[in-house]
């Protein structure tokens, strides 16, 4: 079963045992997902990047529900925008964004939902794997890429850039390996193969992220001062 670029990010954001995202990214991942949706709808000829901004090639639908709303979204807004832009507005238009593409894995079998309840008292879900295969594979794909030098393809390539946006690194390897993965993905996602829209993803990304943890850090030490 193939799985698109925002279910493989999801599982390795999940703790397996617990069902809930790792707490190291819960505020990363949201920005990951969408954009790895946007990378999903450029590998499938659904979108262009020029000079830095998105523009509808083929609005035709696809065979995925939360390709199509996005893509909708997309074509509906009058004049060209940038990453940016785009990457902030998926969250924005779709708050449930994780919990879509959470639903998506449950329809596949491979994570199964389940209530449990804090406290006693507030029910909670969770979404443990119900099918380990997809993630271990994902996972063990990965680790050779990095490790054992298997040659990617460019939906590996964006999955690499993806991992190192989202801080998922830590995740993915040993202590003693994790230098050395970050290096080794620094590298691959450097190189020409890559291709600029997966760079440039990436940089959007990336630097939402860190201005958006900047300002959560922000706030919290304003209300620490009160």
């Amino acid at each position: 079963m193939e799985l698109n670029l925002a279910e493989e990010l999801l599982l390795l954001a999940l703790d397996t045992d617990t069902g809930e995202l790792i707490l190291p990214v819960t505020t990363s991942i949201p920005y990951g997902i969408s954009g790895a949706i946007l990378l999903e709808l450029f590998n499938r000829n659904k979108i262009t990047l020029e000079d830095n901004l998105i523009k509808v090639k083929n609005s035709d639908e696809l065979d995925d529900k939360i390709l199509n709303e996005v893509l909708k979204l997309i074509s509906k807004e009058k004049e060209n925008k940038d990453l940016k832009f785009w990457v902030k507005k998926i969250i924005i238009e779709f708050p449930d964004l994780i919990e879509k593409v959470i639903n998506n894995l449950v329809d596949k079998s491979i994570l199964k939902k389940e209530e449990k309840k804090i406290l006693w008292l507030i029910p909670v879900e969770t979404y443990p794997i119900k099918d380990p295969l997809p993630t271990v594979n994902t996972r063990l794909r990965i680790r050779q890429i990095v490790l054992e030098d298997l040659q990617p393809n460019g939906k590996d390539l964006a999955l690499l850039s993806l991992i190192k946006a989202t801080n998922l690194v830590d995740e993915l390897f040993l202590k003693d390996e994790r230098k050395q993965a970050e290096n080794i993905i620094d590298d691959l996602i450097k190189n020409e193969q890559i291709g600029k829209v997966i760079k440039d993803i990436n940089i959007e990304i990336t630097s939402v992220i860190a201005s958006t943890v900047a300002g959560s850090v922000a706030a919290a030490s304003v209300v620490g001062n009160y």
